[in-house]
């Protein structure tokens, strides 16, 4: 039984011992020398984007609406081009937010 109890002190202190870890000091400047060059991204205001792409939707509809609108309250084209208009003035009240915090 003696041979089993060595076995496993044995066995413990070999998964009880701790690795020593040694980082190289160059190691960081190896590893950016390996990296390929950076390229330089532009920032893309992909929200202006956005939004100018919306008011150009909602020009094109209001285009597409304008022979079909009558100026009375009970034409749908004509209601839906005030909706369109209000919705315009909408995205400009913020894109002139978002223009004037830059």
């Amino acid at each position: 039984m003696e041979p089993e109890k060595s076995l496993d002190a044995a066995i413990t202190r070999a998964l009880e011992k701790q690795p020593e870890v040694v980082v190289p000091p160059d190691f960081a400047a190896r590893v950016m020398r390996s990296l390929p060059a950076r390229r330089f991204r532009r920032k893309v205001p992909v929200g202006r984007i956005g939004v100018v792409a919306g008011m150009l939707a909602l020009v094109l509809a209001m285009f597409a609406l304008a022979p079909h609108a009558t100026p009375q309250f009970t034409n749908f084209a004509f209601d839906l081009e005030l909706l369109l208009l209000v919705q315009m003035a909408g995205i400009g009240f913020l894109l002139q937010g978002v223009v004037s915090k830059e």
